[in-house]
C-alpha cells in the first residue's frame, strides 16, 4: 500500500444509501482544506452506489477511495477501512451525515495540531467534537478539555464525532462472530481509553439526520440479531471494571441464555458475580424475550 499524502481519512460505511450519499459528498467537496481522503467501504449494496461513486471519482474534486465487499456489517467494514488507511487521523462519518461547515477539516486539523501534546502522563488518542441533530445546542463549558472518552461523551449528552489516530486503531480491531454483523462501537473505545485519553474540541463538526433504515432506529433489533457481539461487549466491560459493570454481568447472563451458551459460568469474566446475579440475569432474559416477541409481532 502506498503511503497517503493526506493527513485525515474520512471513512464512510454504506449499504444501499445512494439516495442520501450526495449530501455528504457535497459537504466534502465544499471543504476549504482538502487535506483528507474519503474512503467509502460499500457493504454489498444492491442499488446504484457503485455507479454513483465512480461518477464522483471521474469528477476528481476530492481524493476518493472506494472498496466493495460482501455484506458483513458496519464493523467488518470498519476493520477493512482501518487496514486500508495510512493517514495520521481517522474519522467515521456515516452515510446519512454531512460536515456542518466548509471549515470542519481545516479547524479539526488545526485544533489537533495545537493540543495533541497538552498532557504528558497519558497519550492522547484523538479528539471528540459534536454532531448536531436538528437544532439541538450544547453547553461546551461543562465539558472537560481532556479526559476519558466516557466522561466527555457523558458531559456532551448527545451525539459525537470521534477523530482517532490511525496507529491506535490498528491495535484495536472489532471482533467478528459467524452469522452476526454488528457490535457497538463502544467496544473498542473501552479498550483504547485504558491507556489513552481524548481531547474535546468545542465545535459542531457534523449535521446528522437519522434514517429509518439506520442503526439508531433499529438498535434493539440489532442487539438481539447479534447476541454474541452484545455479550462480548458486556463481558469486556466486566473484565475492565467499567462504570456500571455490575449491570453488564446481568446482561452477560441474559445474552448467554439467549444464545443457549451453557459455558456462561466456565467462561464468565467474573464467576462469583455471575453466580450471585444469575436470578436477575434470568429475569432480564425473560423480559427481553417478551419485548422482542412483541416488537417482531408489530
Amino acid at each position: 500500500m502506498v503511503k497517503s499524502m493526506k493527513r485525515l481519512t474520512i471513512f464512510t460505511p454504506t449499504y444501499n444509501r445512494a439516495y442520501i450519499l450526495p449530501k455528504l459528498y457535497e459537504s466534502l467537496c465544499a471543504q476549504t482544506c482538502q487535506d483528507f481522503e474519503w474512503l467509502i467501504v460499500d457493504d454489498g449494496s444492491t442499488d446504484n452506489t457503485r455507479e454513483q461513486v465512480e461518477g464522483w471519482m471521474k469528477e476528481d474534486k476530492i481524493t476518493l477511495l472506494y472498496f466493495q465487499q460482501e455484506n458483513g456489517g458496519k464493523m467488518r467494514a470498519y476493520n477493512k477501512a482501518v487496514s486500508l488507511t495510512d493517514t495520521e487521523l481517522f474519522v467515521c462519518i456515516d452515510s446519512d451525515d454531512q460536515l456542518a461547515t466548509e471549515n470542519v477539516v481545516k479547524d479539526s486539523l488545526k485544533y489537533w495540531d495545537g493540543h495533541k501534546n497538552d498532557i504528558s502522563d497519558k497519550r492522547i488518542a484523538g479528539m471528540v467534537s459534536v454532531r448536531k441533530v436538528g437544532s439541538k445546542e450544547a453547553d461546551f463549558t461543562k465539558i472537560p478539555h481532556v479526559g476519558c472518552l466516557n466522561s466527555i461523551i457523558g458531559a456532551i449528552n448527545g451525539e459525537t464525532t470521534i477523530f482517532i489516530q490511525t496507529e491506535v486503531l490498528k491495535h484495536h480491531p472489532y471482533p467478528s462472530f459467524e452469522g452476526e454483523n454488528f457490535i457497538t462501537d463502544v467496544y473498542i473505545f473501552d479498550q483504547i481509553e485504558e491507556k489513552h485519553v481524548f481531547l474535546f474540541h468545542p465545535y459542531f463538526s457534523q449535521q446528522c439526520a437519522y434514517q429509518k433504515d439506520g442503526y439508531t432506529f433499529n438498535y434493539r433489533r440489532l442487539l438481539y440479531d447479534n447476541p454474541r457481539g452484545h455479550r462480548e461487549y458486556h463481558a469486556q466491560r466486566v473484565r475492565l471494571k467499567k462504570e456500571d459493570w455490575i449491570k453488564s454481568v446481568i446482561c452477560y447472563i441474559s445474552m448467554s441464555l439467549f444464545v443457549r451458551d451453557h459455558t456462561l459460568f466456565s467462561k464468565s469474566p467474573n464467576l462469583f458475580m455471575t453466580v450471585l446475579l444469575y436470578p436477575l440475569g434470568c429475569m432480564k432474559y425473560l423480559y427481553d424475550r417478551l419485548m422482542l416477541l412483541s416488537e417482531r409481532s408489530n
